[in-house]
């Protein structure tokens, strides 16, 4: 009897299989929700709310799942706040989901003005449009551009990333 068998015996199989259980699935996991190169890809939304920044400020977090190729079934998550960031603040935010709701009537200029009416409108808001978008598919334009700042804790440029949408599909 090796030194490790008494270990053994103390871990019943059902505690061992669903410790495999959980391996499996953070395993999967590590595959879906692996890093996605700039392009265009078909996806649809798999969800969409108001959240707040690890700052603390309102932002929309939108996750979008692509339909197919390569990164079938992988993600790519946008997250917009309603300040002026250049890359993905209200008027970014608001000119990505006037792209998404594909409403002659409602721009890009009029979502900015809701977003920007404080956070309960901005949730309604969201929620009615989340519903709106649950069986439309897009084909996104998923553009990531180093800066020329570096981030002092990687030593690596940061990235900023550009989201919009080419077309609009019945899902």
């Amino acid at each position: 009897m090796g030194k490790m068998s008494k270990w053994k015996n103390k871990v019943s199989a059902k505690e061992e299989a669903a410790v495999k259980k959980a391996m499996a699935e953070q395993e999967k996991n590590q595959r879906i929700f692996r890093e996605v190169p700039g392009g265009v890809y078909p996806v649809v939304v798999d969800k969409m709310e108001v959240g707040e920044s690890n700052w603390g400020d309102d932002q929309i977090n939108i996750c979008f799942k692509i339909t197919d190729g390569e990164f079938k079934n992988s993600r790519i998550f946008y997250n917009g706040t309603f300040d002026e960031h250049f890359a993905h603040g209200i008027n970014k935010t608001a000119e990505l989901l006037a792209g998404m709701l594909d409403d002659e009537d409602m721009g890009a200029e009029t979502i900015a003005v809701i977003l920007g009416h404080g956070v309960d409108e901005a949730t309604d808001f969201i929620a009615d449009a989340a519903e709106m978008v649950e069986n439309l598919a897009y084909d996104l334009d998923y553009d990531i551009r180093l800066s020329n700042k570096t981030n002092p804790n990687t030593g690596k440029p940061y990235e900023n990333k550009f989201y919009s949408i080419l077309e609009v599909f019945d899902a």
